[in-house]
């Protein structure tokens, strides 16, 4: 009866348009690293071994040190959690970008935008996922200043969740 189930997610999923692959991980990795190359947006969703295979080969110390990427700190987390209602989803890195008009748009802001544009139960969902990493290259979100609502120009990168690196930000 599970593969009945398994087969008629597939089904769903390909019916809403989308298209579901299935291959060894040297192909996954190579799929999100051709599209890293040639600048497509697509999300996958991928097992936690292929998502550490991705972090691993793209997030180089040099990478994390010109994009600014940090460890989201414990006072930041614990406001994620307290204001937004999202529970504590591990290690998360992020890059802050600085506002003109001195707001700042971090890992907090992050989050509360992708409640805003997305909804609470996706989030809920996808931060549920026991074994699936959800890696997003490139994709088309604006980071929006949450001081004066300004678009920034810098792109917000990020990569959270637990020891596979779920919901990888732009990259």
């Amino acid at each position: 009866m599970a593969s009945k189930s398994l087969l008629n997610s597939i089904d769903a999923v390909v019916g809403s348009g989308k298209a579901v692959i299935s291959a060894d991980d040297s192909i996954i990795i190579g799929m999100v690293q051709e599209a890293l190359k040639n600048g497509r947006s697509v999300t996958f969703y991928t097992t936690r071994a292929q998502a550490g295979a991705v972090r691993r080969w793209y997030w180089t110390p040099r990478r994390i040190d010109e994009i600014g990427m940090e460890l989201v700190s414990q006072e930041e987390k614990a406001r994620i959690e307290s204001e937004l209602h999202v529970p504590d989803m591990g290690e998360f890195f992020s890059n802050r970008i600085q506002c003109p008009c001195g707001g700042v748009y971090g890992a907090f802001e992050f989050m509360e935008q992708g409640i805003r544009e997305h909804g609470r139960d996706w989030l809920g969902v996808v931060l549920g996922f026991e074994n699936t990493a959800v890696i997003r290259i490139n994709p088309g979100i604006d980071a929006i200043c949450p001081s004066c609502n300004q678009l920034l120009i810098r792109s917000h990168y990020y990569w959270m969740g637990r020891d596979y690196g779920c919901c990888s930000g732009e990259i």
